[in-house]
């Protein structure tokens, strides 16, 4: 015979009320076990970190767009495949490598029709790891169907600093992405050449890669030895502390002369100089050509010649004065170079270190809006110092520099095409400036390119920092734990309330 408390009212329900919390237990761990395979198996997820790392940005959309419709336009197929070297599944376990995958997949989301993402595995497909020139660095292959193809390591999408290259400080994967496929969509990559005679120091590699992913092809070339290529769409000098050779009864060669019949075909030419470059008087008489000289104090006891240094303490971000914000020229043709930059929400600010003075070149008269002109050349300003700025040389304030001080300029020739940009700067292309995600010097030169001509220059994409320097590495066990942990713990503490309510009850 049941005891008579099993058969009570207050027993029945208590027992129905477990039951049914019990079964609301379990449908919930089964409802979350349904929904987390389903989620990653279809990628169903909220981009909800601070600066959207995985998601893909309405800009870079914007851009690719417009890559595929003037491929198409041109009747060429756009079929693009990410190829991931390994089992791409295996980045879903919180590898560095999610990242990449993340990115890759949105893009095949919003492209279904161009782009697709899949895997092969490198170690055991020999012949076609030969065929896409995969190496065992190599992780990813971009790809286009009949077209050229770019191999990539890991470490490429994500941006380091202070040359530490095992704790990424940012995630670059958009910008490499969109980079890549604009410039493989868009056919045959542009030249650019670099000046390598001249004891060019470089910083640091930034600037080349900038140029890069800009969609440039680079070729380093000793103009004393050889001629600049037919196919040459930039000729850049950067750092120059020796003077192009010229014809003087020693030497038979000219690179000087090199240069000016590269201009006078219509070509476009970047100059990086500062206050510590050295006096180069063959390059100085091209480039016063082009409307641009410099500022100098001649030590009258030595006659050694000092550049005038840019110094204004209003916009300084250094205690010296000499590392500062550069002001938009903001009338005339110089600003319309820069215009999408000053029109964006947040003008991004543009800095210049250690920057020289550019004056107008003899000849070169003032047509106001920061513009000068000498016969079919125009040269127009684009970064100047604010009304503060001074120019300083051997420790003092140099007298009769008046108006706003050119930091950077660009100079055509209204029949030719041709285009010379000189920069003051040369620090201006350190990686500190050129990789921030803050300071607008990578987009004002992306800026440049374009007005050169490169029409499919990316400006704008950046690459996403990290609130902090640690890529999360949380695996799918872990996850899988956590997500029981906290669908679970809800769950025994209402049973454990109920219990407590039904025993208090009983016996109350």
């Amino acid at each position: 015979m049941k005891h008579p408390m099993i058969r009570s009212r207050r027993m029945r329900y208590g027992s129905m009320t477990v039951s049914l919390t019990v079964t609301l237990i379990a449908a919930l761990v089964l409802l979350n076990v349904i929904f987390t395979a389903l989620a990653g198996y279809y990628s169903w997820y909220i981009d909800m970190t601070p600066d959207k790392l995985y998601s893909v940005s309405d800009l870079c959309r914007e851009l690719l767009d417009d890559a595929i419709d003037k491929a198409e336009k041109n009747g060429e197929s756009v079929k693009a495949e990410i190829i991931f070297c390994e089992d791409y599944r295996e980045y879903e376990k919180g590898e560095p490598g999610h990242y990449i995958y993340t990115t890759a997949h949105e893009l095949e989301l919003a492209y279904p029709d161009h782009i697709s993402v899949t895997w092969f595995d490198c170690w055991l497909e020999k012949s076609r790891a030969d065929e896409l020139g995969v190496t065992a660095s190599t992780n990813v292959v971009l790809k286009v169907e009949g077209g050229d193809k770019r191999v990539f390591r890991q470490k490429e999408f994500f941006t380091f600093e202070g040359g530490n290259t095992t704790s990424p400080v940012g995630y670059d994967g958009e910008r490499m992405f969109a980079t890549t496929l604009t410039s493989l969509i868009g056919g045959e990559r542009p030249l650019a050449v670099l000046t390598a005679n001249h004891d060019e120091i470089y910083f640091d590699d930034t600037m080349l890669y900038s140029i890069i992913n800009a969609g440039y092809d680079v070729l380093m070339l000793d103009l004393y030895y050889d001629e600049i290529p037919e196919d040459c769409e930039l000729l850049i000098c950067y750092n120059p502390n020796n003077d192009f050779v010229i014809k003087d009864g020693v030497s038979e060669v000219s690179e000087i002369e090199k240069v000016e019949n590269y201009l006078a075909g219509g070509g476009n030419m970047m100059v990086f100089l500062s206050a510590s470059s050295p006096k180069l008087p063959h390059l100085e008489a091209l480039l016063a050509d082009w409307g641009v000289s410099f500022g100098r104090k001649v030590d009258e006891k030595t006659g050694h010649p000092f550049n005038a240094m840019v110094k204004d303490d209003s916009v300084a971000l250094t205690a010296d004065g000499f590392t500062i914000y550069g002001s938009y020229v903001t009338q005339g043709a110089g600003a319309q170079v820069t215009q999408h930059l000053q029109s964006a929400e947040y003008t991004p600010k543009v800095v210049f270190r250690d920057a020289t003075v550019l004056l107008a070149a003899e000849g070169f008269a003032s047509a106001g809006n920061a513009t000068y002109q000498k016969g079919s050349r125009t040269r127009v300003d684009l970064f100047v110092g604010s009304s503060n700025a001074k120019a300083y040389a051997m420790g003092e304030a140099l007298p009769g520099y008046e108006g706003p001080l050119a930091l950077m300029s660009l100079t055509t020739d209204a029949t030719t095409g041709a285009q010379v940009m000189v920069c003051g700067s040369t620090e201006y292309a350190l990686e500190d400036y050129l990789e921030s995600a803050v300071f607008g010097n990578n987009d004002a030169l992306l800026s440049v390119m374009k007005h050169m001509g490169k029409e499919d220059v990316l400006i704008g994409l950046r690459y996403k920092p990290f609130s902090t320097t640690n890529i999360s590495s949380i695996t799918t066990s872990q996850m899988l734990r956590w997500t029981l942990g906290l669908s679970l713990t809800p769950a025994i503490l209402i049973l454990a309330v109920s219990t407590f309510v039904l025993v208090r009850r009983k016996y109350s």
